[in-house]
């Protein structure tokens, strides 16, 4: 599939009805919404897709997705069923299906609550098409978003429709190639219909759709389809965000990570926003304390003191925004029961999570969590532009040396098509870290090999560990998906 031949299709999904607890994809569908039964009011359509949300802010809030990106060299875990993640040695070491189930049932209940939207939209008579147009935009914004999760996990996967949701136990796996065809398709749609600005930030905007269609053409452009023409796509959608200067860098790094700023800094594009008022409560700020020096914290998952020792220091605003190296107690991470360096970006969730700096009160908080940001899309253009003209241009490193800056570093300059991307490559693993990036980044350049053996010699690792294993119970109830290669 060549990505300059892409074109738009109108895909509806007929969905099981949403649930905030795991997805059977076998469930019956009687008494699935429908137009006469609860579809009357906008504010219907309104009240339905904010449940497309609770599976995504559950699983962010839980430690799955991070344990999941273990094997880059951002994470490391002390909990010793999940370090087959972290050693890149899932086979032997712990049990993968729970971090697994969670990915998968998540990312397909949500999806299950955009198809139904998506088809009820389609039956509508009563609201205008302008009325609910956004929301239509909305859906598929999340679907494609919820399958570009799960082709980076797991590949092929069962694509649903409304033509084969009722048939999910049966329904063959789709190819890689084929959903990002409906991806991307997704993305232009909500492109299109998404308004330029939400009221309620928690919402996507048409520029997140542009942000997250520039990271889906970068992906594209590697590791397995290496459509290396989608280099161009990413730059030109990219520069489509950067150009109109809705987003801007913060001006000081740790202040993204504040609770109170968590709604209104001007770098977050498309985040999740947990409430421990609900169901959707966020424990991660427990997960990334320590239990002692006062912290009262579980050290589920840490940063790994040689990530720590590469890092670069600048004037300290990056990094003291990005790690916790001195615990409430005035003790160093040295010192604590896990001896690590703790992640600062998730440690304040609001009152009951005690704060950036505060001792830990809550299991469940409020918490946040950023699934795209402005800076994000900087790197994503210079890397792009790189890549795509053999050579970085003066808006290439502009790109990069803005995010340099506000870490407090020396532009670049003067450096080879290599040499560049290299410093792209290592830049998004700085600003990026512990955002669920760095393992899709060595994943789509297709280095897990050469990068991850200095940390882990012994580990044998070779194509297969691109992929996750499906879940073990999902291969007993839907007969037509295949176990990846390299997993019993």
């Amino acid at each position: 599939m060549n990505c300059t031949l892409i074109k738009k299709s109108c895909v509806g999904l007929l969905a099981i009805i949403l649930s905030t607890s795991c997805a059977d994809l076998t469930e019956n569908l009687t008494g699935q919404p429908t137009v006469d039964k609860f579809f009357q009011t906008l504010t219907d359509f309104n009240s339905y897709i904010t449940g497309a949300y609770t599976p995504l802010i559950l699983l962010y809030g839980t430690d799955m997705p991070y344990a999941a990106s273990a094997g880059a060299e951002d994470v490391n875990t002390p909990v010793i069923r999940w370090k087959g993640f972290e050693q890149v040695n899932i086979n032997t070491v712990g049990n993968p299906d729970e971090v697994t189930d969670e990915l998968w049932n998540s990312y397909y209940t949500s999806i299950s609550a955009c198809n139904t939207l998506i088809k009820i939209i389609g039956e509508n008579t009563k609201l205008s098409p302008d009325e609910l147009s956004p929301i239509g935009g909305e859906a598929h914004f999340l679907r494609a978003f919820n399958y570009f999760q799960l082709v980076r996990w797991f590949g092929e996967v069962p694509l649903l429709t409304e033509d084969n949701q009722d048939n999910a136990a049966k329904e063959p796996q789709a190819s890689v190639a084929r959903i990002y065809e409906q991806i991307v398709s997704d993305l232009k749609n909500a492109e299109l219909t998404l308004p330029l600005s939400q009221d309620d930030p928690s919402r996507p905007s048409r520029w997140a759709a542009k942000a997250l269609l520039a990271k889906v053409y970068l992906t594209m452009a590697g590791f397995p389809l290496n459509e290396t023409s989608c280099y161009a796509l990413a730059r030109d959608k990219a520069n489509e965000v950067i150009s109109e200067k809705v987003y801007t860098l913060e001006k000081v790094y740790s202040q993204l990570w504040l609770w109170s700023n968590r709604k209104i800094n001007s770098e977050f594009i498309f985040a999740l926003y947990a409430s421990s008022d609900n169901a959707t409560g966020s424990y991660i700020h427990q997960a990334v304390r320590p239990t002692d020096h006062g912290e009262n914290g579980w050290a589920d998952w840490t940063s790994d003191k040689r990530f720590l020792e590469t890092f670069p220091v600048g004037d300290g605003s990056r990094l003291n925004g990005t790690f916790y190296t001195r615990m409430r107690d005035g003790a160093s991470w040295e010192d604590t029961n896990v001896a690590q360096p703790y992640v600062g970006k998730y440690r304040d969730a609001g009152p009951k999570s005690g704060g950036y700096s505060g001792i830990a009160t809550a299991n469940k908080a409020d918490g946040f969590f950023c699934m795209l940001r402005y800076a994000d899309v900087l790197l994503i253009y210079a890397e792009a532009a790189n890549q795509a003209e053999g050579s970085p241009s003066k808006a290439a490193y502009d790109a990069i040396n803005e995010v340099r800056e506000r870490a407090g570093l020396t532009k670049l300059s003067g450096l080879t098509p290599a040499q560049f991307d290299k410093a792209v490559l290592d830049e998004r693993n700085w600003e990026l870290a512990f955002e669920c990036n760095r393992w899709f980044d060595l994943c789509r350049r297709h280095i897990l090999k050469e990068t991850l053996e200095a940390y882990y010699p012994e580990a044998k690792i070779d194509d297969h560990n691109y992929l996750l294993p499906k879940p073990s119970d999902q291969m007993t109830i839907m007969t037509g998906i295949v176990q990846n290669p390299g997993y019993n």
